[in-house]
């Protein structure tokens, strides 16, 4: 089957919902191999299924920037955006209006015009890099997959992308798939100095990497919002609406817990209001392990809804978010969200080493304590005790055996 056709299929065909991940990953880790094959994922699987296991094949070679693998990660996403998008590189026409090379990459840079507010923008985005090598647990299994970091964030803007172009909004959606991302944020950095829409017209950025991720049994339906704060109340409410409106339990974190490691720090620094939505890293990150094989898609599935319904009140809202510089570095509301993600974490304690166990108990130590204080109590003495427990936690966290932790079916 030719690329340009599979996109199409894929785009027209796949649903919009599946079950939980039901073993569709031995399945989809070789979809290319045949005609029938792909025919049967399409019947039984959903467009972030198969956009996953397109871009973190084996074939695709860890998607690393200046690749033939990066340029087949690009030709696909690209396939997929020009049946429902157009480019949104106005200097140029065809395919390359997709695109916004810079040096050592390519972004793929797509719009969905809105309606009376057409001239205002959401951007939508996630980076579609990943790396040439990385740690394996396995010397028969060195290819560096990158299936949560980050197919399944690309997987997740395609999808929104989707809808949005079935529904148009208000405001016009520009879909942002950076490359680079990996060696130092480059590609939405770029884009943020050069931008192809106007910065002062783009009212918010909505950024996924990492999604479709557990970091320990414990923490299947447990996700992360990071630095809604920076568009104040109607970003903050924005998102807090799309969360209460999901299953899954998505903690809202001040921004400094994102600890400055994805693209939404680029559109921050040029005044954009940005809300960050990530699974946090595991033991599978950055490893050869990080395969479809442990993606949870019924996980991924709600962050997309959530992703959708955030996207949708912000393309909508008659009171857009404003920029907020000088927020409090940490609240007390961090500090409850905290306790309560390492409290889940400590009924996986005999996963962690003597040592982590120890630092767990510290760190819910240290958050516990802040919380009996009170409210009113909670100062700048605070803060470091409590972002040393948050930098060590995110640290453990990635130890151990690569598993996606995915709950039985």
């Amino acid at each position: 089957m030719k690329q340009a056709a599979g996109a199409h299929t894929v785009a027209i065909l796949c649903p919009r919902r599946v079950p939980s991940n039901g073993g569709y990953g031995i399945v989809l880790k070789g979809w290319q191999s045949s005609a029938v094959v792909v025919l049967v994922a399409l019947l039984v699987a959903g467009c972030a299924e198969l956009d996953t296991a397109k871009l973190a094949t084996d074939e695709l070679a860890g998607r690393n920037n200046g690749t033939p693998g990066s340029e087949a990660a690009r030709g696909y996403v690209l396939g997929q955006l020009r049946t429902f998008a157009t480019g949104a590189n106005t200097a140029e026409t065809g395919d390359a209006a997709f695109l916004q090379p810079f040096t050592g990459g390519t972004n793929v840079v797509a719009l969905i015009p809105g309606t009376d507010l057409a001239d205002e923008y959401v951007l939508v985005g996630a980076h579609y890099d990943h790396l040439g090598s990385c740690p394996t647990a396995d010397p028969n299994d060195t290819v560096c997959n990158g299936a949560t970091d980050n197919a399944t964030g690309v997987a997740a803007a395609l999808e929104i992308a989707r809808r949005v172009s079935k529904a148009p909004l208000r405001r016009s959606v520009i879909i942002a798939l950076w490359d680079r991302e990996e060696d130092g944020l480059l590609g939405s950095r770029f884009y943020a100095q050069n931008p192809l829409i106007p910065i002062a017209d783009t009212v918010a950025y909505v950024n996924f990497d990492i999604l479709g991720a557990n970091l320990t049994p414990a923490l299947r339906n447990t996700s992360f919002a990071v630095g809604a704060e920076s568009g104040g109340a109607a970003l903050t409410e924005a998102v807090r609406d799309a969360i209460a409106e999901e299953s899954l339990d998505t903690m809202m974190l001040s921004v400094v817990f994102g600890q400055g490691r994805s693209d939404h720090v680029s559109l921050l620094a040029v005044g954009v209001p940005s809300i960050f939505f990530s699974d946090s890293t595991g033991p599978c990150y950055h490893t050869a392990q990080d395969e479809i094989d442990v993606v949870d898609f019924d996980k991924l599935h709600r962050q997309i809804d959530t992703g959708h319904r955030v996207t949708t009140n912000l393309a909508n809202t008659d009171e857009p978010p404003e920029f907020v510089s000088g927020t409090p570095l940490v609240t007390f509301d961090d500090v409850v969200a905290a306790s309560r993600v390492i409290e889940r974490t400590l009924t996986d304690l005999s996963r962690f080493s003597p040592a982590d166990q120890a630092a767990l108990i510290e760190g819910h130590g240290t958050a516990r304590q802040i919380l009996d204080d009170g409210r009113a109590a909670f100062g700048d003495e605070d803060l470091g005790p409590l972002l040393v427990a948050a930098a060590n936690f995110v640290t453990i966290m990635t130890h151990g055996t690569c598993d996606g932790f995915l709950v039985p079916t």
